[in-house]
């Protein structure tokens, strides 16, 4: 009786060994099988790290890796922008003020301004900046078929409490070419608004320290003036200053080198016609807009290059 018990306790024993052995065989055959999965590698299957919303392995942070790269631009894009640059030119308009002053030249009526920037938009003119206009003038970029720029001289307050509306109603931006010892002076821009502009995707570019003719200083005021004025909007605003447009429209080949010596990359003057290649990026021509002109006058300077 005693040995059958015993053999009972042996086969029972036996059975327990057995069933831990495959237990054990069958968790890590499990685990083998999981682990490559949770790494992501391995099985062909997406893992916790794999897949939409996640980074693989070796991925920088912040980046996609399933979005395709930038397509290059259409070469008949490239070659029509090329065409109306070389042949036609565009369109830089410049004003200064937008409010009402009578007899003074420089202030351009608010209604008068809207009535434009609606003759503009309801025509199939869109702005561009003017990083894509030098982008498409020298670098092979592309612009809309009819694109145009508007640029404002001095930075003058009006040019955010009036004009700044305007523009954002049809659908425009601008450029704002600023003298930098005016800001936050009385009817000038500040340094907050300056900012709500950059915000808003205008730029704000080089206009000189002080205003003066340029011609008439030495070499190392000259390079102060410029110099000076670029590093205060980069350092206020967070931003790059690539182009300048000239006090008084006033410039020699002294003050296109300097131009070019702090850093600058084109250079606007208040020459009447369009801008276009056939001129190099220092001879930047314009279109001035001014208080008394008709709607009619104005059409006709945005549409014909010979105006």
């Amino acid at each position: 009786m005693r040995a059958v018990k015993n053999i009972g306790k042996l086969f029972i024993c036996l059975f327990l060994i057995v069933g831990l052995g495959v237990a054990a065989v069958g968790c890590s055959k499990n685990e083998q099988q999981s682990a490559p999965n949770q790494a992501g590698q391995g099985t062909g299957e997406p893992g916790q790290n794999s897949g939409p919303g996640s980074e693989p392995s070796g991925a920088d942070p912040g980046t996609d890796p399933g979005a395709d790269p930038a397509l290059p631009p259409d070469p008949a894009d490239v070659s029509r922008t090329a065409a109306l640059l070389r042949d036609r030119g565009i369109p830089v308009l410049y004003y200064h003020s937008v409010m009402i002053e009578e007899g003074n030249e420089l202030r351009m009526p608010p209604e008068k301004f809207d009535q434009q920037m609606a003759f503009l938009r309801d025509n199939g003119y869109e702005s561009v900046s003017l990083a894509q206009l030098y982008a498409a003038a020298y670098e092979g970029g592309v612009l809309p078929e009819k694109p145009f720029v508007i640029t404002f001289d001095d930075g003058y307050e009006d040019n955010y409490t009036n004009a700044f509306p305007i523009l954002k109603k049809h659908g425009f931006t601008a450029a704002v070419f600023m003298i930098t010892a005016y800001i936050d002076g009385g009817g000038f821009l500040s340094w907050e608004q300056l900012r709500a502009l950059t915000a808003a995707g205008w730029e704000i570019e080089n206009h000189t320290v002080n205003h003066l003719d340029l011609t008439t200083i030495d070499e190392a005021a000259l390079l102060a003036e410029l110099r000076f004025a670029k590093e205060q909007l980069e350092a206020g605003l967070g931003t790059t200053v690539r182009f300048v447009a000239y006090p008084y429209g006033v410039f020699n080949a002294g003050v296109i080198q300097a131009v070019r010596d702090t850093g600058h990359q084109m250079a606007l003057t208040t020459l009447r016609g369009w801008m276009s290649t056939q001129d190099d990026p220092w001879h930047v021509k314009r279109v001035y807009c001014y208080a008394t002109m008709s709607l009619d006058e104005f059409a006709r300077r945005v549409q014909n290059p010979n105006y």
